[in-house]
């Protein structure tokens, strides 16, 4: 009997701590439960936050790009009015025989009007000429006679030989220099023809002036040259859209013009009395 009731004892212990479990287990699953249904609630809520707002940031393709930057309109060019003062023992006299040139204003080929120096009525047209580097001058022949044109100057001698009316001989000159000019036959047809490596140059008119153009602005060298006064180079400051006038004076009184030899180093012989020979 004993056994018995011990067996119960334990039985209804059992059953008994049973019952303590399961009065304890039930309401931790009830709590478990609602933080479950809290916690998705929660996240639920942060959701529906999360996207109004990923809905209001711009896609890249509706960000704006940043406007370009304008560019810079670049300062109109202005130009050098030049005039050229012959100094000497008589009054001033205009320099007709000049000619200018920017240097710093490099020549890019050939200029795009071609010089033609003409032998007409045994002179040359015109005497004094101004080219490009790279450019080819034309000496066509317009009188009744023969003509033979050569130069022996440093830059670029050449023998364009001996012919007749309606005939034209071309030279192209690469180097830059001073070129004159000569008939074998008739030593008084003189012609200067300056070649310098710029793409502004201008030959004086009657008056002495040149008027250079497209110059860009700002500080610039002016060189030059003159039959009586040589070479020379002023500073002159240009304006945008601006001309700048500059006078030129030079010192002549000690100039004197000098003979020179034909084509072999020989002086010339004295002229025919036939006009129509050569």
């Amino acid at each position: 009997m004993s056994y018995y009731l011990d067996r119960f004892s334990i039985s209804s212990f059992g059953a008994a701590h049973n019952r303590k479990a399961r009065n304890v287990t039930i309401p931790r699953k009830r709590r478990n439960q609602r933080g479950g249904r809290l916690a998705l609630l929660a996240c639920v809520l942060a959701i529906h936050g999360i996207i109004p707002a990923i809905a209001q940031v711009p896609t890249p393709s509706k960000v704006p790009s940043p406007a370009p930057s304008p560019t810079p309109t670049p300062p109109p060019p202005g130009a050098i009015a030049i005039e050229v003062v012959l100094m000497g023992k008589k009054k001033p006299q205009p320099g007709d025989d000049s000619v200018a040139w920017i240097p710093a204003l490099r020549s890019t080929g050939a200029d795009s009007d071609r010089v033609k120096i003409a032998q007409n009525k045994k002179q040359f047209e015109p005497r004094i000429a101004v080219v490009s580097t790279g450019s080819t001058v034309d000496f066509p022949n317009f009188d009744r006679v023969f003509h033979n044109v050569f130069s022996l100057s440093k830059p670029q001698p050449f023998d364009l030989g001996l012919y007749r009316r309606g005939k034209s001989e071309s030279v192209q000159f690469q180097n830059p220099g001073l070129i004159q000019i000569y008939c074998n036959i008739h030593p008084h047809m003189v012609a200067y023809l300056m070649v310098v490596d710029s793409r502004r140059h201008g030959v004086a008119d009657a008056d002495g002036r040149i008027t250079l153009r497209g110059i860009p602005p700002g500080p610039t060298v002016v060189a030059g040259w003159n039959v009586r006064g040589g070479m020379w180079s002023r500073e002159v400051t240009v304006r945008p859209g601006r001309t700048a006038a500059l006078t030129v004076e030079l010192d002549v009184s000690s100039w004197r013009e000098a003979s020179h030899l034909n084509k072999y180093g020989k002086e010339y012989p004295p002229p025919d009395d036939d006009e129509f020979r050569y």
